[in-house]
């Protein structure tokens, strides 16, 4: 049986899937187009021990040209080297289940390269960067979160992107491992108890549920690397600014610790 690549995922999410639907192992569907790379997995998306005649074999394999299949495979396109000098930014992920459920209900779990910015999938409202996908009805912040990521997103590139959501990370995972300069445990601590309350959560790593709960700050943080309110090159002026701007959009008073603080560390340290 034919099936079709989903766009940007990894070649092994591909070959594992493609054996679900014909009852075959992956390992076997694999050395049909080359050598298995070493850990073959769902996560594999390396072309390293392929051979000229590679493409081809896969090709056969799903019924589809090389080309047409490069359009989705980006390990494949790079092998064919269809878009030279293109570099992709993006995240292992996967999509959506529910997005999946009508494409491929046989196996719907897909390995793919995400875009740096997408948490959420916005049709079905649900946290997809984790194992299982997490209804957010009862969390609509989190959605208006993504929705200003999304329109981040077409300002700035993935590189500034990517960049820019890992600074925000490291500080407020920082500010729960210590005490937060800005009161915001009481919204995590009630956004917390709506996660645990899905029925979902319980095979859901607690690092990913407090992941989710922090992630509106976090976005209105990355913002703010992304667009300084304050272009000086003086780190304590950008730090003052920042800290004033993140205390009037979350509507709390930020207690400014000057270099203790794991936000001046991260934002004016090179």
């Amino acid at each position: 049986m034919s099936l079709g690549p989903v766009q940007g995922e990894m070649l092994g999410s591909y070959l594992h899937r493609l054996a679900i639907v014909n009852n075959r192992p992956a390992f076997t569907l694999a050395e049909l187009i080359a050598p298995l790379p070493p850990e073959f997995s769902p996560l594999s998306n390396t072309t390293a021990r392929w051979t000229a005649r590679s493409p081809h074999a896969l090709a056969v394999l799903t019924g589809r040209a090389p080309e047409r299949l490069a359009k989705a495979l980006p390990a494949l396109a790079d092998f064919l080297n269809l878009a030279p000098g293109e570099r992709r930014v993006g995240i292992i992920g996967r999509r959506c289940r529910s997005c999946m459920a009508r494409r491929s209900p046989e196996a719907p779990m897909v390995i793919k390269l995400n875009p740096v910015h997408q948490y959420v999938c916005s049709h079905h409202r649900a946290w997809t960067r984790t194992t299982h996908d997490l209804p957010l009805s009862r969390l609509p912040e989190a959605l208006r979160a993504q929705h200003r990521l999304d329109r981040l997103a077409r300002r700035h590139p993935p590189p500034s992107m990517a960049k820019a959501l890992d600074t925000a990370h490291k500080v407020v995972d920082e500010w729960a491992l210590h005490s937060t300069p800005i009161n915001v445990g009481d919204e995590w601590a009630r956004r917390l108890s709506h996660i645990a309350a899905e029925p979902a959560s319980r095979a859901v790593p607690i690092s990913d549920q407090r992941r989710l709960a922090s992630f509106p700050e976090t976005v209105v943080l990355a913002e703010l690397v992304l667009d300084p309110p304050e272009h000086s090159i003086e780190p304590k002026d950008l730090y003052l600014a920042t800290t004033a701007e993140l205390s009037r959009r979350l509507s709390r008073s930020y207690t400014t610790l000057g270099i203790q603080d794991p936000l001046f560390q991260h934002l004016c340290n090179p």
